[in-house]
């Protein structure tokens, strides 16, 4: 899937090193302010390793509704 989520942004990088064996959510800007965000606001995640850092591909989110970026 071409993705412009392809390389984890700095920004990524340095949020992963925050939740180690979790993930790092990318989610729509009109939901970057809020506390609680929908399912489908999330356009998806990279995992993290248990040092802290982004390993894999992006995994998109199938229910995220803006599919232009994805």
């Amino acid at each position: 899937m071409n993705t412009i989520f392809n390389v984890p942004s700095k920004k990524a990088k340095k949020e992963a090193l925050n939740h180690p064996n979790g993930y790092v959510y990318v989610i729509n800007e009109a939901y970057s302010d809020k506390k609680d965000v929908p399912p489908e606001a999330i356009a998806g995640a990279w995992k993290v390793n248990e040092n802290g850092l982004i390993e894999g591909d992006f995994i998109p989110n199938p229910k995220y509704l803006d599919k232009s970026l994805i």
